[in-house]
């Protein structure tokens, strides 16, 4: 049986940089180097496996409005961009149906470039509230109802 040795597939290491000093255009839109390729996307998570983001060069064949993407994005990135990722806001305006269509995901292995902002958010944590059992108050045990008033110690 003849197996093949597993390589990576990006022997040059992700380098990611900021905006240059002398960039005008929007702050959280973000040039990507896939596979050789050059793609403009407004990039919603990153993970150590992942970069989910919305691919603005798409928005052309998709029949997707650029102009909103970039009016959702603006105040998405002036208000709440350390809060949650862009798609929660898409997903708040009623908008992600519409959007999913440039929405795609790249494996970071593929990618050797990054130019411009890379939101990273843990989305793996789940936040569990412990709870107390619920009680059965046995059988001829009197129960006193407090009213409002009897609560607040004022008669």
């Amino acid at each position: 049986m003849v197996t093949r040795k597993r390589t990576r597939a990006n022997a040059v290491p992700l380098v990611i940089e900021e905006h240059p000093s002398d960039y005008k255009g929007y702050p959280f839109i973000t040039l990507i180097q896939y596979r050789n390729q050059h793609v403009l996307a407004i990039i919603d998570n990153m993970t150590a496996k992942k970069i989910k983001m919305y691919i603005l060069d798409l928005c052309g064949p998709a029949k997707v409005n650029e102009e909103e993407v970039i009016a959702v994005a603006t105040d998405w990135y002036d208000n709440n961009r350390d809060r949650y990722p862009i798609s929660f806001e898409f997903s708040k305006r009623g908008l992600s149906e519409t959007f999913s269509k440039i929405y795609r995901d790249y494996p970071v292995d593929f990618v050797t470039r990054i130019i411009g902002p890379v939101p990273k958010f843990d989305m793996t944590t789940v936040h569990s509230v412990k709870r107390r059992r619920r009680k059965v108050v046995p059988e001829g045990m009197e129960i006193h109802y407090k009213t409002l008033a009897d609560a607040s110690g004022h008669l």
